[in-house]
């Protein structure tokens, strides 16, 4: 099913854009916790109808992409804690699993089985080039066709231990004309992962799959904590949740968290009337709350 979605969608870069006549809007589970029958929505300000909301109880499909190649005691820290948790995980909770290094591969379907996802973690080869950056499009386009075909929420959940200068293309050199005075890029050493960071937030506005992101090792560098608060702000701009350890001991309740946020999202589904416009601002409220919610959204018109 994953292997044959990414072949369909020409490993998800090239989505089909039909008319949208709605948006699928992810927040993450609130305390205390939101009331179904108590969204409301707004685009650019005006309201609009909400067709359907589906919450912690419903099902979902969850698309775990490991992108691992560091440390071995972080990795195994790692796995040990995935393991526990997606066995605790409800039954209508299906769970997938993807490699990111050095290109997009699908381990295991998704599944309401945990024996085949737990043995693929287990068997996991943690070595390669880091590939977030480079599978991050591509796998939330895939989040978007099972939610089109399947109608069940989906979330995708990164972990991974990426370091900025382990990818195969090179951003810690930023130099782009030494020959011009004026180029920025050359006092300023993480403006290309600032560059990068926003192309790929411009890119996931095209799709709603909320994205979370758990990064196992914390790197104090400049260019690292530039890369690092933009892979945490594409999760929070997608609906999802960031967060990154600084330590082995931190990993277990990280992973917790992580888990617990992506299955406990809601997915409000709302009307989009046609409209010229290119993106829309949209903000959901439960009762008297405004609810962070994913905002932005790239139309395509």
């Amino acid at each position: 099913m994953l292997a044959a979605a990414l072949i369909a969608g020409d490993n998800g870069r090239s989505p089909a854009k039909p008319s949208r006549t709605m948006l699928r809007v992810a927040a993450r589970e609130q305390d205390p916790g939101l009331e179904r029958a108590a969204f409301e929505a707004k685009i650019d300000g005006s309201p609009t109808k909400v067709l359907r909301v589906q919450g912690p109880e419903d099902d979902l499909v969850i698309l775990i992409v490991l992108d691992l190649s560091g440390d071995p005691t972080l990795v195994d820290a790692a796995r040990e804690a995935l393991t526990q948790r997606i066995e605790s995980l409800a039954e209508n909770h299906w769970v997938g699993l993807m490699r990111a290094q050095d290109g997009l591969k699908a381990l295991v379907d998704p599944t309401g089985e945990r024996e085949g996802v737990l043995s693929a973690i287990r068997d996991y080869a943690a070595t390669g080039k880091a590939g977030l950056l480079d599978t991050i499009e591509p796998v939330a386009a895939l989040g978007q066709r099972l939610m089109q075909r399947s109608g069940v929420r989906v979330a995708v959940v990164y972990v991974t231990d990426s370091n900025i200068s382990n990818y195969r293309e090179d951003y810690t050199n930023p130099v782009i004309n030494s020959s011009d005075s004026r180029d920025l890029s050359r006092k300023f050493s993480d403006q290309l992962v600032k560059e990068k960071m926003q192309k790929i937030s411009d890119q996931l506005a095209m799709f709603e799959t909320p994205i979370f992101v758990l990064q196992l090792s914390y790197f104090a560098d400049p260019i690292n904590e530039a890369y690092q608060r933009g892979l945490m702000l594409l999760a929070s701009e997608s609906g999802g949740l960031g967060s990154f350890c600084r330590s082995r001991g931190e990993i277990p309740s990280a992973v917790e968290q992580v888990l617990q946020a992506a299955a406990s999202h809601w997915s409000v589904s709302i009307e989009l009337k046609k409209t010229k416009q290119r993106a829309v601002t949209v903000n959901l409220s439960n009762g008297t709350r405004n609810i962070p919610n994913r905002a932005r959204f790239a139309l395509g018109n």
